[in-house]
């Protein structure tokens, strides 16, 4: 049992210290006690492990419970900081009135798709030469059916 303890120490000393190194724009107090208590644990498993000769030791029955806890609330901050820079939309300035125009990109109407019909994939292009195979004049699609092939 003594060494099952020492083990869980150590363990739960480097998963909060890892924790507390994290960076994070978030929960800069939770940090700092991850730290104080990843430290603790490290140095008091590593304390009972290698200078430890026998005698009295203190079992800290928190020592189980706190790196659980803490991960747990761990993942529950970043989730939520996650979820609301989410709900925040993206970050940057956009012109009023929502005209805004990408460099080289999409035209000011808005989706190319809404600007009205172009040549589409595997068509000829609209300047009467001829696209993917066909000679120019004959359009792609199934006008001539299957037999056109």
């Amino acid at each position: 049992m003594f060494y099952v303890y020492v083990l869980f120490l150590i363990f739960s000393g480097i998963a909060m210290l890892a924790m507390a190194f994290v960076r994070a724009e978030y929960a800069k107090r939770r940090q700092a006690l991850n730290f104080v208590l990843g430290a603790g644990f490290l140095i008091y498993g590593l304390y009972l492990l290698l200078v430890f000769n026998g005698g009295t030791y203190f079992m800290f029955y928190y020592a189980f419970a706190a790196p659980i806890l803490l991960i747990v609330q761990f993942f529950r901050d970043r989730s939520a900081f996650k979820g609301r820079q989410m709900a925040a939309g993206p970050v940057g300035t956009f012109p009023p009135g929502g005209t805004y125009q990408p460099a080289g990109g999409i035209p000011q109407g808005g989706a190319p798709w809404m600007n009205g019909p172009s040549a589409g994939n595997g068509q000829a292009p609209s300047d009467g030469q001829g696209g993917y195979g066909q000679g120019a004049g004959q359009q792609g699609g199934f006008q001539n059916g299957p037999s056109g092939w």
